[in-house]
C-alpha cells in the first residue's frame, strides 16, 4: 500500500511539473495589425508631371497609428525602384509626402507602394489608488502593414 501511494505521488508531482510550465510562461507582446490606403495626385502620369503629391492613412489600433515611417516604391515591369522619400504618420494615423514622378516610359502602369515600419511600443500601466503600486506596462508589435494605389502613365516621359 505504501508503494502504491509513493507511485501515486511521484505521478501527481511529475504531471504537475510538465503543466507548470505552461502556466507559468510570460506572454509575449501582443501582434497588431492594421491596413493602409494611399492616394497619388496626379494619378495619370503626363511629361509636363514633375511631382507626385501621395497622402494616406494608417489604420490601425491607437498605439500602432502614430509615429510609424512610412517608405514608397515605384513597382513597374521592369522591377521595383525603393525612394528615398519617407513620411511619418501622424497621431489619428494620416501621412503625406510629396514624390518625383516614376522614370517608367508611357504608356504603361506604375504601382506606388506604400509600406509601414514594423515597431515595437509600451504603454505604462495604471494604478488604481493613489499610493498603490502601478499596474504592468503592457507591450505591443506593430506589425509592417503596406498599401498600393495603380498610377498611369500616359505619354513618353
Amino acid at each position: 500500500m505504501r508503494r502504491i501511494a509513493i507511485a501515486t505521488a511521484v505521478s501527481v508531482l511529475a504531471v504537475g511539473l510538465t503543466a507548470a510550465p505552461g502556466v507559468l510562461a510570460k506572454k509575449g507582446p501582443k501582434q497588431v495589425g492594421g491596413t493602409v490606403t494611399v492616394t497619388a495626385t496626379p494619378s495619370t502620369i503626363e511629361a509636363a508631371t514633375t511631382t507626385v503629391a501621395v497622402s494616406g492613412n494608417v489604420k490601425s489600433s491607437s498605439s500602432c497609428r502614430k509615429d510609424r515611417t512610412v517608405r514608397f516604391s515605384y513597382t513597374d515591369a521592369n522591377g521595383t525602384t525603393p525612394l528615398p522619400e519617407t513620411a511619418v504618420t501622424k497621431p489619428n494615423g494620416n501621412f503625406s509626402a510629396t514624390l518625383p514622378k516614376p522614370l517608367t516610359v508611357g504608356p504603361s502602369s506604375v504601382t506606388l507602394t506604400a509600406t509601414v515600419d514594423q515597431a515595437t511600443r509600451k504603454l505604462k500601466g495604471k494604478g488604481k489608488k493613489k499610493g498603490h503600486a502601478k499596474g504592468k506596462a503592457r507591450k505591443f508589435d506593430c506589425l509592417s502593414i503596406s498599401g498600393q494605389t495603380v498610377l498611369t502613365v500616359a505619354a513618353p516621359i
